[in-house]
């Protein structure tokens, strides 16, 4: 089974730009470790940056850690039957133009899905916990019969790693789907 990681270009000109620091640290911190219990399903306003384009893509990630889907991106995910993403309404809006469209933190949950004997992991920090320091997946091969039914998801809680992991079916559908700005890479 193959797995690809989907990203987002962030230096496309005509694409739409957040600013910088528009996220608080702790707000940062609960989308990089897929913190799930620190966020809350309220809306947020953020002005975009008049740095950027006007085009607002399907896809944004923020940051390398904080993915932002469309509306039309986010019932893509629930026609495929995606239910293991956590949701938050995001309104991107630049006032000075009259722009604004709504979009969705969607955040994957991190899961024990690697194949540590094939997989090159490097130890971040050392502590008297071996188990709990952080660590980074240089070369990453998944375990496929440890994720389940999920077809998106991110490196265990204790890897500083932001890649979004999804499956091929489902990286197959969604290239099928006319989705700007979503790209993929074989891991």
């Amino acid at each position: 089974m193959k797995f690809f990681e989907i990203y987002a270009d962030s230096c496309v000109e005509d694409f739409i730009k957040l600013g910088e620091n528009v996220f608080d640290e702790n707000f940062e911190r609960a989308c990089h470790f897929s913190e799930f219990q620190h966020l809350d399903k309220k809306n947020i306003e953020i002005e975009i940056s008049l740095d950027g384009g006007i085009e607002f893509p399907d896809f944004i990630i923020h940051n390398e850690i904080i993915p932002l889907v469309s509306a039309k991106m986010r019932k893509i995910f629930d026609s495929a039957d995606v239910d293991n993403i956590f949701y938050k309404p995001v309104t991107l809006s630049l006032k000075k133009f009259g722009l604004s469209e709504n979009y969705f933190l969607a955040l994957p949950p991190r899961i024990d899905c690697l194949n540590f004997a094939e997989s090159f992991i490097e130890v971040e920090e050392e502590n008297f916990f071996p188990e709990t320091a952080l660590k980074t997946a240089n070369k990453i091969v998944i375990d496929g019969k440890k994720i389940g039914n999920y077809k998106i998801f991110k490196l265990p809680h204790f890897f500083t790693n932001t890649e979004i992991i999804i499956t091929e079916d489902f990286k197959n559908f969604l290239e099928n789907a006319n989705l700007s700005n979503v790209n993929f890479l074989e891991l």
